[in-house]
């Protein structure tokens, strides 16, 4: 999985193989950072806490799947990262939330109900990854989330079923291999992202973008503080710098050992 800066635990020693890599064991998978030539890039969190793997979720080496989790408030450019991802050949899982609200009127997109669909929808979907993987079909074994079960704990707006979701992914994290990332831009990047996707948003789509705060400068700092609460209670293993698409993705598949043809803009 991805790192923090301490040695794995379980007795699983390896020695530091250059000054800049930082290792943590959280699945089959280890993180090197940062890079020569990449200046924005990608660095272990201080507060990285791994958690212990439950019994039969031990892995089985090299060959087991590795989940990375994409975190972080709206307009930060996880799409982006996906996208290109995807155009690379890896697997990858848009969490769909507006479409999922559009789709179901009837509950509001803060609501309990679709929180707790939100989280169905990416149960489902490591399924389908495990199950893929299996067949062989997933590149490198790996799959990348735009999202977490930590998502629906801060968009709850301080609803009880936030605490359950936390729980959930801290149970997630101990079942499979997984690494959490949390995503970070510069400011006018955000703003600019989410100003033209409010733009250009189809009818439906805008309204439930103002229902979820997107326009909101207040939910939206409240949102980036909970994020940064999660980070400085030891949620994430890294922080991925998003600024730029092609440099984030270089760098995420870097810290994975991964070495993709090159990324265009």
């Amino acid at each position: 999985g991805l790192e923090g800066g301490e040695a794995p635990p379980l007795g699983m020693q390896r020695p530091m193989i250059a000054a800049q890599r930082a290792l943590r064991h959280v699945g089959r998978r280890w993180m090197t950072m940062p890079f020569p030539g990449i200046e924005k890039g990608m660095w272990p969190s201080p507060n990285a806490r791994p958690l212990p793997r439950t019994a039969g979720g031990d892995g089985s080496g090299a060959d087991e799947l590795h989940l990375v989790f994409l975190e972080g408030g709206a307009g930060l450019g996880k799409a982006n990262i996906l996208w290109k991802l995807d155009k690379l050949g890896y697997r990858v899982h848009t969490d769909g939330f507006v479409r999922m609200c559009q789709e179901n009127p009837a509950y509001p997109p803060d609501s309990s109900v679709m929180m707790l669909k939100w989280a169905g929808r990416m149960l489902s979907a490591i399924d389908d990854a495990q199950e893929k993987s299996r067949q062989g079909l997933v590149r490198e074994n790996v799959v990348f989330f735009g999202r977490s079960f930590l998502s629906p704990a801060v968009y709850a707006r301080g609803l009880p079923i936030s605490v359950y979701f936390r729980q959930m992914m801290g149970e997630v994290r101990q079942a499979h291999s997984t690494s959490m990332v949390l995503c970070s831009s510069e400011e006018y990047a955000v703003t600019q992202r989410l100003a033209g996707r409010l733009f250009d948003a189809k009818e439906g789509e805008r309204e439930v973008r103002l229902t979820l705060g997107e326009d909101d400068a207040a939910f939206q700092t409240a949102v980036s503080d909970s994020y940064q609460q999660l980070e400085q209670e030891g949620h994430f293993d890294a922080i991925l710098d998003t600024s730029s698409s092609k440099l984030g993705v270089a760098a995420l598949l870097h810290s994975l050992d991964i070495n993709p043809a090159p990324v265009k803009d």
